[in-house]
């Protein structure tokens, strides 16, 4: 079982938030906070990372899968709107083509898709920095996380997790599993694309390859966010999860995505 953050009473209509690579479910901490009255929450640590770490090797299939039986163990209805980050958002695209059935809707902000084969690589060879012995990771991790933009405050504790996850073999299951990853083209699920307005044009280019496959799908430019933009602008995501669920206008800030 992956172990799981949650907020909000059972009772409540039921989110599955799903963190980036590298991360952990802690990284969803302020919307738990912030959407408890009205849902019910859940943020599971991935297989492989943080306190799930034993619960690997990460696959994209399988962890889909786990996150099903997640919320038909722990989900009165037995469906949950999906809430995907980066990595976090190919696991929920993934569950649009294997296990529809426990899913009302899906956001995913900063995602792929199926990686390119040229990113892909890129990243899985990208793993030979941790044979470089005497590199220290931790104040490259930090700078990285102060260059997407994520608040000091958050720095130490994605910190943590990251180090977790900062092994050769952990690079490989992640890049080789975001390569192999389908694309859920046949699905009429309702499905909200975002993306930061300073994330790369990749970024933009497969959040817009996102929304031409799926059938039922919107995408949006996020203005002046960044990639974990759920910790840069709390506020702004937690409005835009409650818009999107509850079928209002999402807020100001979110412009359509174009082609």
């Amino acid at each position: 079982m992956l172990f799981t953050y949650t907020s909000g009473q059972p009772t409540s209509p039921a989110i599955v938030f799903l963190h980036g690579g590298g991360v952990s479910g802690r990284m969803w901490q302020p919307q738990l906070e912030r959407l408890a009255d009205n849902y019910y929450c859940l943020a599971p640590d991935l297989p492989e990372h943080g306190k799930s770490i034993d619960a690997g090797p990460f696959r994209i299939d399988e962890t889909a899968r786990q996150v099903a039986r997640l919320i038909d163990e722990r989900v009165p209805g037995k469906r949950a709107h999906l809430v995907g980050l980066s990595a976090g958002g190919v696991v929920a695209l993934t569950m649009m083509d294997l296990v529809p059935e426990y899913i009302e809707d899906v956001i995913v902000s900063g995602t792929s898709g199926r990686m390119g084969k040229i990113i892909g690589t890129i990243g899985l060879y990208g793993g030979i920095i941790y044979k470089f012995k005497f590199i220290k990771l931790e104040p490259l991790i930090k700078l990285g996380f102060k260059n997407l933009s994520v608040p000091a405050q958050y720095h130490d504790m994605l910190t943590e997790d990251t180090l977790r996850t900062s092994n050769e073999t952990f690079n490989k299951h992640l890049f080789k599993e975001l390569m192999a990853a389908p694309m859920p083209c046949d699905s009429s699920i309702s499905t909200l694309v975002v993306v930061g307005e300073r994330e790369n044009f990749i970024a933009k280019q497969y959040a817009r390859k996102i929304v031409a496959c799926l059938k039922q799908s919107q995408g949006f430019i996020v203005s002046g966010m960044n990639h974990v933009w759920n910790l840069q602008d709390p506020d702004l995501f937690a409005e835009m999860v409650g818009a999107w669920i509850e079928h209002r206008p999402l807020p100001a800030g979110l412009r359509p995505l174009g082609k």
